[in-house]
């Protein structure tokens, strides 16, 4: 009878545990499925604002790569276009050099005194370029005759002179 006794109150027992905490899980499965049903409701919203996000970031992402691809266009062509001046300075340069050698070439020939009278009429840094090409020799002898005919352009050539290497006297 003992175990009758044992086996009954243990029924009992289990009963109560079971049967209270039945009636609170149904209760609380309720608040659980209300609880559940407003997280899957916020959960879709957020998605929901993601997915707008999303989709507004490719767009902003697709401009960016757009105004990239026009940017990397402009640069090269501003590449292009200062290789096109370079290449023409280099051109000029080169013509310039080559007029300012004959121009040289001139006036070493032509008498002091006619190379001074053209000279003298230039504007200083064209005569100094002339000048620099020349021997220090035939500059010497139109500065001579520079002097009779304009001593002021003379004083400033023979000055500027004094600057470049060759002209400049050394001392020993």
């Amino acid at each position: 009878m003992k175990k009758y006794y044992i086996i009954c109150l243990m029924l009992v027992c289990f009963y109560t545990l079971v049967g209270g905490s039945f009636a609170q899980n149904q209760q609380s499965n309720q608040n659980n499925i209300i609880d559940t049903r407003s997280i899957l409701q916020e959960l879709r919203e957020k998605e929901k604002n993601l997915n707008i996000r999303e989709a507004d970031l490719n767009a902003k992402e697709a401009r960016l790569n757009a105004m990239e691809q026009d940017l990397l266009a402009r640069e090269n062509d501003v590449k292009r276009i200062r290789d096109e001046v370079s290449t023409k300075l280099k051109e000029l340069s080169t013509k310039k050099e080559a007029e300012l050698d004959n121009l040289v070439k001139v006036y070493s020939t032509v008498k002091p005194k006619a190379a001074a009278n053209v000279i003298a009429s230039m504007d200083l840094e064209t005569a100094m370029a002339i000048f620099s090409k020349m021997t220090p020799n035939v500059a010497g002898k139109i500065i001579n005759e520079l002097g009779k005919t304009n001593p002021d352009f003379a004083s400033k050539m023979a000055e500027a002179l004094t600057e470049l290497p060759k002209f400049s006297v050394q001392k020993k």
